[in-house]
């Protein structure tokens, strides 16, 4: 039974042997998954770190822009408030002048306003209660055309209304205000800013 023995050790040590090199062949292949597994997950957290690090930046970056666009933004509406306040504040003045510096002001501005034709002038009911004597006059003193001051008091707060035939002017505060807005408030900005 000896030769049986060393047959079956024989057998056993060559199925053994067989064994270990399978493993071992199989232990290194799955060492080179497990490399190659860790080197693209090292590749892949790398990628995300760089996507994410690309991404971190792409925000702060909009955020940055945005930030400073609403700067510009609350600058710009404060500028235009400003001015605003600024512009009612002259409006207002020019309105409350004492009755010789306004008026000296509606001259300046039939002179400047007047047609060479006849026309009416309209003045708003303020106006006409304080009318200096004379006004008729001295309008028609600086007016480029015969003007005739009208009784009937004008829907206007301050200033006048010229009317040649069926066609009016307003020169009202408020009028003349509105229409020259945007270069007064370009002149305003540039004094003030």
């Amino acid at each position: 039974m000896a030769g049986i023995d060393i047959m079956i050790r024989q057998i056993e040590d060559d199925t053994k042997a067989v064994c270990e090199e399978i493993l071992g062949t199989a232990r290194a292949k799955s060492d080179g998954i497990l490399k190659d597994a860790r080197l693209k997950a090292d590749k892949i957290t790398a990628d995300g770190k760089a996507r994410t690090a690309a991404r971190v930046a792409d925000i702060e970056k909009r955020g940055e822009s945005s930030a400073e666009l609403e700067e510009r933004k609350v600058a710009l509406y404060t500028k235009q408030s400003i001015i605003s306040d600024m512009l009612n504040a002259g409006l207002a003045t020019a309105k409350s002048l004492p009755d010789d510096e306004y008026f000296a002001l509606i001259l300046k501005m039939i002179e400047k306003n007047s047609q060479p034709a006849d026309g009416v002038i309209s003045f708003g009911q303020k106006d006409l209660d304080r009318l200096p004597k004379g006004f008729a006059e001295q309008a028609n003193a600086v007016s480029a055309g015969k003007l005739t001051l009208s009784d009937t008091a004008a829907a206007i707060d301050a200033g006048f209304i010229l009317s040649y035939g069926g066609i009016e002017e307003n020169c009202s505060f408020d009028a003349i205000f509105m229409s020259e807005s945007d270069e007064l408030s370009d002149r305003a900005g540039k004094l003030l800013f």
